[in-house]
């Protein structure tokens, strides 16, 4: 059972095999030329750099993360100081200086603010198990304004493993983000990256999706 206390405790043991260290090329390549000062959402953000890259851009940018670990090894990692005020049951971290960053430690299903102009999704969609998934992304498109755009990575794979990252069937990703969103990109990891053959798979589908207005 995928709960709260699941995700607090890999924070805490440290496996958190999920993080990538510096920033995902695949945002870098597909991110979608957006007005400076847009407001992005950042799902589940854990302690990504990919954070950093979209507030260098000139973007608002707001993660949300359940972890206070992952919270704080990402604003301590960048050398980040910041205020912190508590609004109901979340915390809003709010970064000093040139860059418009906000980091909300919560419940992602708790967190209401709406109106984003755009969502960067690499590792929330497939941190969700199957039953909580069309809530994720409803829950997800209720806090974007009807114009955002959203840039979404999703995997499909084979073999016995258990997620997460969960396999998501490439046909389900319309199906729950509606028709409007389209594959823009797709790569084999398991013929690329060593680590995917030895866990026994033969297809690692990595794809990249996009929401365009």
């Amino acid at each position: 059972m995928i709960t709260n206390e699941f995700w607090l405790d890999r924070w805490k043991t440290g496996r958190i095999g999920f993080h990538q260290e510096g920033i995902n090329p695949k945002l870098v390549e597909f991110w979608p030329a957006l007005p400076k000062n847009s407001r992005v959402l950042v799902p589940l953000c854990g302690k990504s750099n990919d954070m950093m890259w979209l507030a260098e851009q000139g973007y608002e940018v707001t993660g949300v993360e359940l972890s206070s670990l992952a919270v704080i090894q990402f604003l301590g990692d960048n050398d980040l100081t910041y205020d912190t005020h508590q609004e109901g049951d979340l915390k809003i971290h709010t970064v000093n200086g040139g860059l418009s960053l906000r980091i909300i430690e919560g419940d992602y299903f708790q967190f209401s603010e709406d109106n984003f102009d755009a969502c960067y999704d690499r590792a929330a969609m497939v941190a969700m198990p199957d039953s909580k998934r069309a809530e994720y992304v409803a829950h997800t498109l209720k806090r974007l304004s009807p114009s955002a755009c959203v840039l979404l990575i999703s995997l499909q794979y084979d073999g016995d493993t258990q997620g997460p990252p969960f396999s998501i069937e490439e046909d389900n990703v319309p199906l729950l983000w509606g028709n409007h969103i389209q594959k823009i990109a797709s790569e084999n990891l398991a013929q690329t990256n060593l680590q995917y053959k030895e866990q026994g798979h033969s297809t690692f589908d990595e794809s990249v999706w996009r929401i365009q207005p």
